[in-house]
Formats: C-alpha cells, structure tokens, sequence
C-alpha cells in the first residue's frame, strides 16, 4: 500500500512539474532541469543513507553536488549576460567618435592606421580565439565606418 501512494504521489508530482514547465523558456527550462536533477540526486542520497546502502550513497552524493554547481554556474552565467547571452544590441548606427573609440584611434587616422589597428584586434578577439561575436561584429563594423567616409 505504501508503495501505491508513494507512485500516486510521484504521479501527481511529475504532472505538476510538467504544466509548471510547459510555460517556460528554453533557458529557464535547462536550469529547471537542473535543479529537479539536484532535488533527485539528493533525495536518492538520503533514501541510501537512511537504508543503510553506502555505496550506492557516494554516487547519489557526487551526482547532487555536480548538479548543485552545474546550476548555480547556469544561474551566474544568465544574471553576468543579462538573460541574453550577450551584450545588449544597440539600435543606433555606429558614427565615426564610436568607431575610432572601439579601435583605440586619435581623430586624424590613416586608412593604413584603420587596417593595422582593426587587424590586431580582430586577431585577437575573434571568435575562433575566444572572442565573441557580438564583439567581431562591432570591430568590422567600427572598420567598415572608418573606411566608408
């Protein structure tokens, strides 16, 4: 009988979870995922340990831990980036003050300046170097400014 109500109770539980996920984002879903996985994993810990299965408690105890800091690392990643991933996207054109600030130029630089300068730092920002892309997007299009007027 104990066993009848505790599969209607974990019925009932996932149906919960389930209507409270389905209006979710995809990122808030994957932290939502997560963190069932740390309340699992240590509820399995401590039916090991109240049963007296050691060996079976250690694994349980490692896999909570790791999806304990898998989200709170999901978590301080999302607050750093704003919920976006990346930088918030500027609606304005780029003028010509803004390009030659994102290239570390004075007023009165050389086309030959704009390349050597746009060259450095693509290399080293660019998104096969660890870059990211929002950022090779503004430095091509601080060069494409400079090279256009």
């Amino acid at each position: 009988m104990g066993y009848l109500l505790l599969g209607g109770l974990a019925v009932l539980t996932l149906l919960l979870v389930s209507r409270g996920l389905a209006n979710l984002s995809r990122r808030a879903m994957k932290l939502s995922a997560l963190a069932i996985l740390f309340i699992l994993a240590a509820t399995a810990l401590v039916l090991f340990v109240v049963s007296g299965r050691f060996a079976l408690a250690a694994p349980a105890g490692a896999l909570a831990l790791w999806g304990m800091r898998a989200y709170l690392l999901a978590r301080q990643i999302r607050a750093n980036s704003g919920g976006q991933g990346k930088p918030a996207a500027t609606n304005q054109a780029m003028d010509r003050a803004q390009a030659l600030e994102i290239l570390g130029l004075e007023a009165g630089a050389s086309n030959g300046d704009i390349e050597a300068a746009y060259k450095i730092l693509i290399v080293k920002n660019h998104p096969d170097q660890g870059g990211t892309d929002w950022l090779a997007a503004r430095l091509n299009e601080a060069r494409s400014v400079l090279l256009d007027t």
